[in-house]
C-alpha cells in the first residue's frame, strides 16, 4: 500500500518530468516512496532526497501555537524558522518574526512550546507511531539528517555552524555526489558508522498518553489555553532556559551538551 500525498503535488513533479525538466523532489520517507508509487517508473531526470523524520506533526496543532504565539506576542506572525541558529547549531531555536518583535524570539526545546509539544511526541500523526518506512536502507538516491556529534569524525567540522550526515544509495547519487563534492567540506566515513546511534533512523516514536486529551481539548479551547494547559511556562521551564543560556555565554555550552546527553540519553 502507498503512503497518502498530495495528488496536485505528485501530479505537477510528473507533469514536470515528462517535460524533460530536472526535478530535484525532496521530503520524508513516506513521502518519497508515495511519489515512486505514484509514478510507477524510474526517470533519469528525478533525483529524490528523504530528510531523517522523527515524526509528522498535526498542522492543526501548528495553527493553535501561531494563535497562541500571536495573541501573546500581540501581533500577526511574518515568518517561523523552525531551526534558527541565533545561539549556534548545538542549541538551534524556534525564531518568530513579527512587525513588532524584529525577530527577537528565540526559544529553544526547552521553552518552545510548539518544540516542547513536538519533542513530547503528544502531537504526531498516529501513522508515525508505528512507521514502516523507518530503515537503513532507502528508495532514494540520497539520506540526509543532523550530525550534532559531527566532532566524532571531524574536528575542524564542529565548528557549531552546522553539519549534515548524507547517505548515497543509488548509482545515480554517486554520480551526483562526485559532480558536487568540490563544493563543500566533507569526511567519508562508512554508512554503519553514519548510522550509529541514530535512533530516528530505525525506531518509532511512541505516542504520549496525554494524546487523545490532548486532540479533543485542541478542538474545543484556544490555542493560549490548549499550551497553557500542557505545556505551561514553570519555574523549573524558565530555569532551564536560563541554564542553557548561561552555558552558552560562558562557552561551555558544547561540554555541558555532551554531558547531558551521557547522563540522559536524550538529547
Amino acid at each position: 500500500m502507498c503512503p497518502k500525498f498530495s495528488g496536485g503535488a505528485l501530479h505537477t513533479v510528473k507533469s514536470f518530468l515528462e517535460q524533460g525538466k530536472t526535478v530535484c523532489f525532496s521530503g520524508t520517507p513516506c513521502q518519497i516512496e508515495g511519489l515512486k508509487c505514484y509514478l510507477k517508473k524510474d526517470y533519469e531526470n528525478l533525483i529524490t532526497v528523504d530528510v531523517v523524520c522523527r515524526a509528522v506533526p498535526s498542522s492543526l496543532i501548528f495553527r493553535k501555537y501561531v494563535e497562541f504565539q500571536e495573541q501573546k506576542l500581540a501581533d500577526k506572525i511574518k515568518t517561523v524558522r523552525f531551526r534558527d541558529k541565533y545561539y549556534g547549531y548545538k542549541y538551534s531555536t524556534m525564531n518568530i518574526i513579527t512587525d513588532r518583535n524584529h525577530g527577537n524570539y528565540h526559544q529553544g526545546v526547552e521553552s518552545d512550546p510548539w518544540l516542547r509539544a513536538f519533542f513530547s511526541n503528544i502531537c504526531d500523526r498516529p501513522s508515525c507511531h508505528n512507521c514502516r518506512f523507518r530503515n537503513q536502507y532507502r528508495v532514494s538516491d540520497f539520506t540526509i539528517w543532523d550530525c550534532f556529534h559531527v566532532g566524532r569524525f571531524s574536528k575542524e567540522l564542529d565548528n557549531d555552524k552546522g553539519a549534515t550526515r548524507v547517505l548515497v544509495h543509488t548509482d545515480k547519487g554517486r554520480k551526483i555526489f562526485e559532480h558536487i563534492k568540490k563544493n563543500f567540506a566533507f569526511v567519508e566515513v562508512t554508512p554503519e558508522e553514519a548510522v550509529a546511534g541514530a535512533k530516528e533512523m530505525q525506531e518509532s516514536v511512541k505516542a504520549d498518553e496525554r494524546r487523545q486529551a490532548f486532540f479533543e481539548d485542541a478542538n474545543r479551547i484556544s490555542g493560549e489555553e490548549l499550551f497553557q494547559k500542557y505545556f505551561p511556562s514553570t519555574f523549573r521551564v524558565k530555569a532551564e532556559h536560563c541554564i542553557r543560556l548561561a552555558c552558552y555565554r560562558l562557552g561551555i555550552y558544547s561540554v555541558a551538551k555532551k554531558l547531558y546527553v551521557r547522563l540522559t540519553h536524550k538529547y
